[in-house]
């Protein structure tokens, strides 16, 4: 992609463009009706429609379909919390257009985009040369995940600790240790009560020795089952877990025709303090 002459992409970056192709190939090319509708992803990437429809023709549909799955989930939960929270966290935020796409909808809602700060300076850079002006409601937050704690990059943003809100955490736990895992979940779970987390892993079935795929962007680091997920959950002090259960996400896919199909190891989850 031309942007790597722009920023120095770690593989964690390169999985932020690597979703969002998918979620562009999906609102590009995907039969009616689309799982998840994001017309600013093919925008923000620097590809043609022809590189994107290439890169998603390599793609098996059970892994094709993750990205707008999981988008879909947390902003249908998102959507039905909206009105008793105002404050939405995207963590790793990459190239989520939320924003971009509700723009006056948004109303009272801040959304808080946090993110690694080179990356983060490379997207609102994109955002600027593309003549898109981001809603006053978005705040973006620089973290070095390394170095810095989530609580204090949220509180130079003006976030308030003490309303709840909405977290959205897709696509990154395969990347991080157990230890890390649990400490953005304590953070997550000490929220006030109604904040909700929806999160997505990988399970130790899909181990890349027992799949297909491309999955040698970044290696992953953890595997976590459904019930370790679910205690791990529960320990950081959500007081319910509420998964995307295989048959509901078997709903989305009956009766197309595109090749798209429910994933397989990939699950998503939501959990409510």
């Amino acid at each position: 992609m031309p942007v790597e002459s722009q920023i120095a992409l770690s593989g964690v970056h390169k999985t932020a463009f690597m979703a969002a192709t998918l979620r562009a190939g999906h609102y590009l090319h995907a039969d009616e009706p689309k799982i998840f509708e994001d017309a600013y992803a093919h925008r923000l990437l620097e590809m043609t429609d022809d590189e994107i429809k290439a890169f998603n023709a390599k793609i098996p549909g059970h892994l094709l379909s993750t990205c707008p799955l999981r988008s879909r989930f947390a902003e249908d939960r998102l959507a039905a919390a909206v009105g008793r929270v105002n404050q939405y966290v995207v963590l790793g935020a990459g190239l989520d257009s939320y924003a971009l796409r509700k723009g006056d909808e948004l109303g009272s809602m801040i959304v808080f985009e946090v993110d690694d700060p080179p990356f983060q300076a490379w997207k609102r850079k994109r955002i600027e040369t593309l003549g898109l002006n981001a809603p006053m409601q978005v705040r973006y937050v620089p973290c070095d995940f390394e170095t810095m704690s989530i609580e204090d990059a949220l509180a130079s943003q003006g976030f308030i600790a003490d309303k709840p809100c909405f977290i959205s955490w897709l696509g990154v736990t395969q990347y991080l240790t157990l230890d890390a895992i649990r400490e953005t979940l304590r953070w997550a779970g000490a929220r006030p009560a109604g904040s909700q987390i929806v999160l997505t892993i990988v399970e130790p079935e899909g181990r890349p020795a027992q799949t297909t795929g491309p999955r040698n962007i970044v290696d992953f680091t953890s595997y976590i089952s459904m019930e370790d997920m679910t205690k791990i959950l529960h320990d950081a002090g959500f007081s319910r877990v509420e998964p995307l259960t295989q048959a509901a996400a078997d709903e989305f896919f009956k009766g197309r025709t595109d090749g798209l199909a429910t994933p397989d190891f990939n699950r998503a989850l939501a959990a409510i303090v």
